[in-house]
């Protein structure tokens, strides 16, 4: 009994160290049971917006990310030591287009900027490998490499163009989020004016051409109108690679029941965002009431430290620790797991923490090394071992298989329709 109860000590602590630390109210023999689990997964993560301080800071993969802010004043959550820690095997990067760029022009630009500088840290860290293809992320969980592939958040990248679509093809996109938060030309958003009623002939195209090149349709962001049409077209499984269930709470971020009902005849995943706001709606309204009474007080901090952000920033900080908000724990973030397991079933389900791209995350959680709490909750939910390493990472292998498969074996038909191949 000693020599057991020693070793599930010692297997605590050593993983203590490569992990988050084990909350105080867990059971140390689940915890240590959930960390061996995390070991074993395959874990991939939808959406990581690391690549916005990479390019605008030149943030450097290596360097410790630990308590140091943005340039906007958000925390980063992201570094090499930081993915290790907590288990990374697959991380999609967020080629993330601001909407803005609709009237300043130059969409297309900035996503090859944040393609360039992601690979350009691929080629700098041994640590880090390329990938495009499920079978590369098998490989690299073999050669203990954190695998990087790329995401396109704001369709209106392709500048209305599928000659544009099919280069960022080539050079590694394999998801594409359809819209940010506006409605653009063939896409309508989530929370903007709904001009296209979903999508338009020219949408409608895009996803077929996403189907026969092999990138995956991003729901996350769009309208629910949009869910449902990429839903009668796609022929490939469908992602959220960022979003949580309406269900649970009911924000516009996050996908309805009636949508989530139709994903087993799709095969698509819903990656369950980390941000409190979209996973709770006691976080959202005070969140936004805390907004809303504090914007003089924010503003004149801002003119009195015009010339100093970080001096703003630490002014900010205190001010909203003088007026705290509730925000959900990392028990919430299962919460939505459970939901979408009851309504749509575990295969449905994956992770997508917006990692670097929220103001917040879930308590305790402070950045990528605490992925293993959310293992560890749903190990104490009951969850069996296979059916967290499906949400760890086997349902969104799975997605990226069945699209590869499509993209091989099919072509356009003069209709538009996806057809085999005749052999």
């Amino acid at each position: 009994m000693k020599k057991a109860t020693a070793l599930l000590i010692c297997l605590c602590f050593s993983i203590s160290a490569a992990a988050q630390t084990m909350p105080p109210d867990a059971d140390p023999k689940f915890w240590a049971q959930a960390l061996k689990i995390h070991r074993k997964a395959i874990i991939i993560d939808g959406h990581n917006d690391i690549t916005g301080p990479m390019m605008d800071m030149d943030f450097n993969l290596a360097d410790d990310s630990t308590g140091r802010l943005q340039s906007g004043g958000d925390p980063m959550h992201t570094d090499i030591a930081r993915w290790k820690k907590g288990g990374m095997t697959g991380q999609f990067m967020s080629i993330y287009v601001s909407g803005n760029t609709l009237r300043t022009g130059g969409s297309m630009r900035r996503a090859m900027e944040l393609i360039d500088v992601t690979n350009r840290e691929i080629e700098r860290h041994a640590d880090l490998v390329k990938c495009t293809t499920a079978a590369e992320i098998r490989q690299a969980k073999k050669q203990n490499k954190i695998c990087l592939l790329m995401g396109i958040e704001g369709g209106y990248a392709i500048e209305n163009s599928l000659y544009v679509l099919r280069n960022f093809y080539r050079l590694g996109i394999r998801y594409m989020t359809l819209t940010h938060n506006v409605t653009h030309d063939w896409a309508d958003a989530h929370n903007d004016e709904k001009r296209n009623n979903g999508l338009s002939e020219f949408g409608k195209e895009v996803v077929r051409e996403m189907n026969r090149l092999g990138i995956l349709v991003d729901i996350s962001h769009v309208s629910e109108k949009v869910m449902h049409d990429v839903l009668d077209i796609t022929k490939a499984p469908l992602i959220a690679s960022h979003s949580g269930a309406r269900g649970v709470a009911n924000h516009t971020r996050n996908v309805p029941d009636d949508v989530l009902k139709r994903l087993p005849q799709n095969g698509g995943v819903i990656m369950v965002v980390f941000y409190p706001a979209f996973l709770d709606e006691r976080t959202a309204k005070e969140q936004s009431e805390r907004s809303a009474r504090l914007r003089d007080q924010l503003a004149a901090l801002r003119e009195q430290h015009k010339d100093d952000n970080a001096a703003f920033y630490a002014a900010r900080d205190k001010l909203y620790a003088e007026n705290p908000i509730y925000i959900a724990d990392y028990k919430r973030i299962v919460d939505h797991i459970d939901h979408i397991k009851r309504v749509a079933g575990i295969e449905h389900v994956g992770l997508g923490s917006d990692y670097d791209g929220v103001p917040f995350l879930n308590p305790p959680m402070k950045g990528v090394e605490d992925l293993p709490l959310v293992t560890y909750e749903m190990l104490r939910r009951g969850y069996t071992e296979k059916e967290i390493l499906m949400v760890l990472g086997g349902n969104m292998l799975r997605a990226m298989e069945q699209s590869e498969r499509l993209a091989r074996g099919t072509r356009v038909s003069a209709d538009g329709s996806l057809v085999k191949f005749k052999k």
